[in-house]
């Protein structure tokens, strides 16, 4: 599902977070550039990067490492989104492996997070039900 819902093409995220009384604001100075790889981002996630200070480079999930390492970004940005993590990771997990062989930090979350552990040999596996929002412990 991920491939269905990326952004079409490469975009830098201005936005920060919403300010009582100021409304939304633009990141206009960033400290450092991070590259969002979109599995299906939520926006409010590009906006706390913004306001932490980074110029977000958003690119397609299908985006390649080389042209992901062309940006010199300082950070790489494994997003969230729907779908089967095995299904994204055909196309998803060599680009992240090749990343893993820079210097270069890359972290993720919910979907991004499954596609970096399937890229360091982990596995994971679908839930009976599916599940958002509590913790479950680890079961061998």
């Amino acid at each position: 599902l991920a491939k269905e819902v990326t952004s079409g093409q490469s975009s830098v995220w201005r936005e920060t977070p919403w300010v009582w009384n100021e409304c939304y604001g633009e990141q206009d100075t960033p400290s450092m550039h991070v590259v969002a790889i979109d599995y299906g981002v939520k926006r409010n996630i590009l906006r706390l990067l913004a306001g932490l200070g980074a110029k977000v480079t958003v690119v397609p999930a299908k985006t390649g490492a080389e042209e992901i390492l062309a940006m010199q970004p300082d950070g790489i940005f494994l997003s969230n989104g729907p779908g089967d993590p095995e299904a994204t990771g055909e196309y998803a997990v060599p680009v992240i492996q090749n990343l893993l062989k820079t210097d270069i930090p890359v972290f993720g979350i919910c979907l991004g997070h499954q596609m970096l552990a399937l890229a360091l040999g982990g596995k994971t596996e679908k839930m009976h039900q599916g599940h958002h929002g509590a913790n479950h412990p680890v079961k061998d």
